[in-house]
């Protein structure tokens, strides 16, 4: 377990950086660094599947080429209708709100372990960049609470997040992201043996 949790620890933090931070925000150039490497792929601690890898690198190649900042705004801020929302109560609440009914049970989770986070500008504690992070967190200081987190809190809905962006246009460098993070997130499932409990979408 603890080559899991060393995992969850170092791509939770960069998947999760790379998902919530702005490309001009200098805490995104780290990310930028490992992904122009020639053979990120091989620092990547997890077997991949030939087919998965060429299709992670192709799109975050092109992704790369092109106004990272121009995809992070049609991805992540708008002005026009958001193709995959990334806060997890837009999927989970019936009215598809952000500050939903799960994003409660979350704080209710942070409350009752004492764990306090801290978002910027009220961001929604859901937000997959920073899912990812506190799950990066928890592995680091509270590792007995990383089942019940990716359990009950996050792998409930960041698939099927990861599978609506993979289906969005013009973002290549967030559609690669999408199919990394999904390969990362069902290895830990399979890794922790977590049977996720089904729920319902509503978008």
């Amino acid at each position: 377990m603890q080559n899991t949790l060393d995992q969850i620890s170092l791509y939770g933090r960069l998947l999760g950086a790379a998902f919530y931070y702005e490309p001009e925000d200098i805490r995104f150039v780290g990310i930028l660094d490992f992904f122009r490497q020639p053979n990120w792929t091989y620092d990547w601690e997890m077997a991949f599947d030939a087919k998965i890898c060429e299709k992670a690198t192709a799109f975050i190649t092109q992704g790369l080429s092109q106004d990272l900042s121009e995809q992070y705004q049609r991805l992540f801020i708008g002005p026009n209708e958001l193709p995959a929302p990334p806060w997890g109560s837009v999927y989970l609440d019936p009215e598809c709100v952000i500050f939903g009914n799960s994003l409660l049970a979350l704080r209710d989770f942070l409350r009752r372990h004492q764990i306090i986070f801290q978002a910027q500008q009220d961001e929604p504690e859901d937000h997959i960049g920073l899912m990812f992070m506190l799950a990066a967190y928890l592995a680091e200081n509270r590792p007995h609470l990383v089942i019940e987190f990716l359990c009950d809190h996050f792998l409930t809905w960041a698939l099927h997040f990861l599978a609506q962006l993979n289906q969005a246009e013009n973002v290549p460098f967030y559609q690669g992201l999408a199919i990394l993070a999904e390969h990362t997130l069902q290895r830990w499932k399979t890794d922790l043996q977590i049977d996720v409990p089904k729920v319902r979408f509503y978008r």
